[in-house]
């Protein structure tokens, strides 16, 4: 079973619904999809979420806020939020005020593959 709406995709996996966001681009209405396909989710079935936030490069601290809330409410209902996919400037947020504790992290890691730290040497990307 998978639905597409205008910005974001839901289908049943194993144990889950993983909503995935089709957009590039972050905007207000793709904000308003998002709340209202999750808040569905969230009452009206007992599955964990996955949310997949691979195609957009930016996510403002709002919607940052907003994931954190979700994941907070899905713990008190015994389940958990997947994040796939965010930025690497996201997962460092989330790691220095130690919220990454929150999210279930998947064994091959949250952060985009590929990402190149300028830290770090050429050639060294984090997995």
């Amino acid at each position: 079973m998978a639905k597409k709406t205008r910005f974001v995709s839901v289908r049943e996996i194993e144990n889950a619904y993983e909503v995935q966001i089709q957009s590039t681009t972050f905007s207000l209405e793709l904000e308003n999809e998002v709340h209202s396909v999750i808040g569905m989710l969230f009452f009206q079935t007992r599955s964990h979420i996955q949310l997949d936030l691979t195609q957009l490069s930016y996510i403002p601290l709002p919607f940052i806020k907003e994931i954190l809330a979700l994941a907070r409410d899905l713990r008190a209902k015994k389940r958990v939020l997947v994040l796939v996919g965010i930025p690497f400037s996201m997962y460092h947020f989330l790691h220095r005020f130690h919220l990454d504790k929150m999210i279930f992290q998947l064994k091959g890691g949250m952060v985009k593959r590929k990402f190149q730290n300028p830290l770090r040497a050429k050639g060294e990307f984090l997995n």
